[in-house]
């Protein structure tokens, strides 16, 4: 087994974890958000089927100077709103958004850098 084999198979591996916590993140928090009548118009425009669960993640991930910006841009509508998400979801909610949202974006990352690298012939 070569290297960039071994690499693709731990990475595939966090993103079947990655998918396993988006289920388990929008049954168990994204959908009692999608009910509440506050919080059901500021999730972000939703571009396909569930990108409302990628925004939720996102709003509970990103920094706060972040989303001082994002809420001052005219592209405010795509991204949803921190504060009723904040204000709606306790602790659980926020640290199973998180670890999904990071392993999501970890395993992309990861992906995309090891087909890069074994592009140019850095790994076989």
């Amino acid at each position: 087994m070569t290297l960039s084999t071994q690499l693709l198979g731990i990475t595939a591996g966090f993103m079947f974890l990655a998918a396993l916590l988006y289920v388990i993140f929008g049954q168990v928090t994204v959908r009692r958000l999608r009910k509440n009548p506050e919080v059901r118009d500021k999730l972000g425009m939703e571009l396909a089927s569930g990108w409302d669960i990628l925004n939720v993640a996102g709003a509970l991930s990103r920094p706060h100077w972040l989303s001082l910006r994002l809420r001052k841009s005219r592209l405010s509508f795509t991204a949803a709103d921190e504060r009723p998400i904040y204000a709606h979801t306790n602790w659980f909610d926020r640290f199973l958004g998180r670890l999904f949202f990071y392993t999501w974006i970890g395993s992309v990352i990861a992906f995309l850098f090891i087909g890069t690298i074994a592009h140019f012939g850095l790994i076989e």
